[in-house]
């Protein structure tokens, strides 16, 4: 089998680009450009940060909060607020430059602090480039405008992203839980989930002794 990693230095920032370029998907780098050119956000400094890394100039600060979020990008990724991204999406997605036909993901991420991140992944079958966008939402009102009726397979990434992280995409026309039962409690992937001891009188820590 081919090891795709084998020749890459140790450096992590150039992991991503070396396997965009191996398989011949670029990173877009005229993506924040346009989008701030379009919606008159402001440069930010580029975080210096790993691609996928939750630890970035914004997410370590203890004081940011979403309203205070500015565009902010790099060659990997673009921070953007809630309220922007339904009219950003139609733009990336219509706009012939980019042509970001395809959302390959949609996950969260808990920052703590209070903080829920949700990342988006797109990818232009067209130009064969990518981007991540990324979007800072508070617990206390997770919400975030969905993004189905633009790439319908967004449907099932929002309500397994709702599911696990309690992240309310507004709009959605069907927003539910896909995993777990409508009636559980809690938001697994959070980062203070607790599990509840039983659902619907059934033990729900599973029991290994004599499993081994």
């Amino acid at each position: 089998a081919h090891q795709i990693g084998t020749k890459f230095s140790n450096n992590t920032d150039d992991i991503p680009r070396k396997i965009s370029t191996k398989r011949g998907v670029q990173r877009s780098s005229v993506a924040g450009d346009l989008v701030r050119k379009r919606f008159g956000a402001k440069r930010s400094p580029p975080a210096q940060v790993p691609f996928g890394s939750s630890h970035g100039t914004l997410a370590t600060s203890p004081k940011m909060t979403p309203e205070m979020t500015p565009l902010q990008e790099n060659n990997e990724w673009i921070q953007i607020k809630a309220e922007n991204w339904y009219d950003i999406a139609k733009y990336l997605k219509k706009n012939e430059d980019l042509y970001f036909d395809s959302l390959q993901c949609n996950t969260g991420v808990d920052l703590e602090q209070g903080m829920l991140e949700s990342r988006y992944n797109l990818h232009s079958m067209k130009h064969l480039h990518a981007i991540e966008i990324r979007i800072k939402v508070s617990i206390e009102k997770p919400e975030i405008p969905s993004v189905e009726s633009i790439w319908r397979v967004a449907d099932w990434f929002e309500r397994e992203t709702y599911d696990m992280f309690g992240i309310n995409f507004t709009g959605h026309r069907d927003l539910r839980r896909i995993l777990l039962p409508e009636d559980w409690d809690g938001w697994p992937l959070r980062k203070n989930y607790e599990e509840q001891e039983t659902y619907h009188g059934i033990v729900v820590p599973k029991v290994k002794e004599g499993w081994e």
